[in-house]
């Protein structure tokens, strides 16, 4: 077991409230069976608990329109139809159930403000809301505001490993030269949300401070591993971050229902020991945010393995947690992730 890193973990039982109704794929069991898995495991000995508060709407305003705020007000009280084009409904109190969960992500921020080395809140994570708009199942981007919030005092990456493009927060930082935005994600024709192809690198003064990583469905530990160290490990080390966000959905598994990768539990530990390496290095401060992930029991896992590792616990805890083995990708799957690899290296200087 490694040292302990000073650990909060920001949690609120009205969490389980963002939580969309009928068959649709995203509820909050997720975070109960993670909390539910720690404490079987006594990581609130070891991990310190602080309750999450909503934010408050000036805080929203700042990467927010008022009219959009406002429209999800009145949303909230009607409890029907959508906030965008059909993925993610209304229903009564999604307004005060979105503040809360953002709510959270301001307070990790505060928590690293304050000494702490790792701030962990797995209700965060919507990295698809846009300034004016609702998208992917979420309403107000957690992600975006933390980091503007927190520019002026650290230079920040953003490492985003969701399954999905994390378009919401390169929309909304696409010209910040203070945040570093890396995202691996499934890319393919028509699959959601369409956007986050390697070209797609920041504009004017934020010009090379995105890297989109776009891989091939089918990617699985050996291939996404290979592409994480040799792009987003090296822009890091060139970086030099003070804080690091993680966006981990748990929807790059290979179990997942909604996206085609193929990463096991092993697979998202190794992208977290790396991240972890580069904290060493660089004395960085690390907050981890949830995301997607729609199987409920792998995401589940994934992130309780995560704050184990994070907090310097004893891993021998969430052996029982991991999938058997590291996955392994097809020949043609490997050629054209080592095709988006030389690509991005070109594109982002980082060729040896």
């Amino acid at each position: 077991m490694e040292n302990l890193r000073k650990t909060v973990f920001i949690w609120n039982e009205n969490y389980l409230e963002y939580s969309f109704p009928g068959d649709h794929p995203f509820k909050s069991l997720r975070e109960s069976i993670a909390k539910k898995l720690m404490e079987e495991r006594g990581f609130f000995h070891e991990i310190d608990l602080e309750n999450a508060e909503p934010v408050t709407e000036s805080l929203l305003e700042k990467i927010h329109d008022k009219e959009y705020i406002e429209f999800v007000k009145k949303k909230s009280l009607e409890g029907k139809g959508y906030l965008d084009d059909g993925d993610t409904p209304a229903f009564k109190g999604i307004y005060e159930a979105a503040i809360l969960r953002v709510g959270g992500s301001v307070k990790a921020l505060e928590m690293i403000e304050k000494g702490y080395d790792v701030a962990i809140n797995l209700g965060g994570g919507f990295h698809h809301a846009k300034k004016s708009s609702a998208s992917g199942f979420c309403v107000f981007n957690d992600v975006a505001l933390i980091a503007k919030l927190a520019e002026k005092k650290y230079k920040i990456a953003i490492v985003d490993i969701d399954g999905h493009h994390g378009d919401g927060t390169q929309q909304l930082l696409y010209d910040d030269n203070r945040v570093l935005k890396a995202s691996l994600h499934m890319f393919h024709r028509n699959f959601f949300p369409g956007t986050g192809n390697y070209d797609e690198i920041g504009e004017g003064k934020g010009k090379g401070f995105t890297i989109n990583v776009p891989l091939p469905p089918g990617t699985a530990d050996d291939a996404y591993i290979s592409a994480f160290k040799e792009v987003v490990v090296k822009k890091l080390e060139k970086f030099k971050p003070e804080l690091i966000i993680i966006v981990e959905g748990g929807d790059s598994h290979s179990d997942d229902p909604l996206v085609e990768l193929k990463l096991s539990t092993k697979g998202y530990s190794e992208v977290i020991d790396e991240i972890l390496s580069i904290a060493r290095r660089f004395s960085s401060k690390i907050i981890l945010l949830g995301g997607g992930g729609y199987n409920y029991e792998a995401t589940a896992r994934i992130w309780t393995i995560t704050t184990a590792q994070l907090a310097g616990l004893d891993m021998s805890e969430v052996d029982l947690l991991h999938d058997c083995c590291f996955t392994s990708s097809t020949n043609f799957v490997k050629e054209k992730v080592n095709e988006v690899i030389k690509k991005l290296k070109e594109i982002h200087g980082l060729l040896d």
